[in-house]
């Protein structure tokens, strides 16, 4: 168990403790709203007598049919009324621009409060990953700030990356730990430890991270170079996510100037770690 710690940011105070990554809206729909329940009356959000998972339901259809104003309105209702997976799904929106007004503000409070109530989420949850997400979006605005509301500190946007890295184990987090810690500007560069934790994400299949490291290895500029190992995780990032034009560009421009001895040894490597086993 981690203690919660609060601290001061320009007045305002956000408890920070939590972790793991965020499910697409897409899923949870799939996997939410398609569970059988009690027909949701809109109207009954006005006169507050309804359920906030059946608020949330009925803002995640709307959501996904297209009707935002809809859906903010019912996650609006049922993340005040507590609804962990409402409040990040709004802050996501308020962060983007999505079918609300961009407010960086409002997304910072939203997954504050989801860090502060939820801090205790045991590692591997469903609501972990919700938890580590929020970290990974509160370290996003905490090494900007935001204007009139939170001062850049690169430092404890380092901090809150390996709290959920560390204790989540979220592949997201440890893949943006291991961005702070090839960073420049936050004085925690340290290639080594961005390498430890690159590989930790892109064992667990993290396309970001298999090619970050496949670069790193091959480059050996910050590192120590591995040409078979970086054309390998080049290579298995493109065996998971094929249709990515991006991966497809960075696999092919390693393997044309690998010799033929490297690409052999990186793709019977590569096959192996995806077809025939992890190691």
């Amino acid at each position: 168990m981690v203690k919660r710690s609060v601290i001061n940011m320009n007045g305002m105070h956000g408890k920070w403790l939590s972790r793991a990554c965020a499910l697409a809206m897409t899923a949870l729909v799939a996997g939410i709203v398609s569970t059988p329940g009690s027909a949701f009356d809109p109207r009954t959000m006005l006169q507050g007598g309804a359920k906030p998972d059946d608020a949330f339901r009925f803002g995640a259809q709307a959501y996904q049919f297209g009707d935002k104003t809809t859906a903010v309105d019912a996650l609006t209702y049922a993340a005040h009324n507590g609804h962990m997976v409402s409040q990040w799904k709004l802050g996501r929106m308020y962060a983007e621009g999505d079918g609300v007004s961009k407010d960086q503000a409002r997304a910072f409070d939203l997954f504050n409060g989801i860090v502060a109530q939820h801090g205790d989420a045991r590692p591997g949850s469903i609501e972990a990953r919700y938890v580590s997400n929020a970290f990974v979006k509160l370290s996003e605005f905490l090494k900007v700030g935001i204007k009139s509301k939170v001062r850049p500190d690169r430092e404890k946007a380092h901090e809150i990356l390996q709290y959920a890295a560390s204790y989540f184990r979220d592949p997201d987090a440890q893949y943006h730990l291991a961005l702070s810690y090839l960073d420049q500007g936050n004085g925690k560069t340290n290639p080594r430890q961005a390498a430890r934790w690159l590989n930790k994400a892109a064992r667990k299949g993290h396309i970001k991270a298999q090619l970050q490291l496949g670069d790193l290895l091959l480059e050996g500029e910050k590192v120590p170079r591995q040409p078979v190992n970086g054309l390998k995780w080049l290579t298995i990032a493109r065996l998971l996510d094929s249709g990515n034009p991006v991966v497809l560009d960075r696999q092919e421009a390693a393997f044309a100037l690998a010799d033929d001895t490297t690409r052999k040894k990186a793709v019977v490597m590569a096959e192996e770690w995806v077809y025939g086993g992890k190691r």
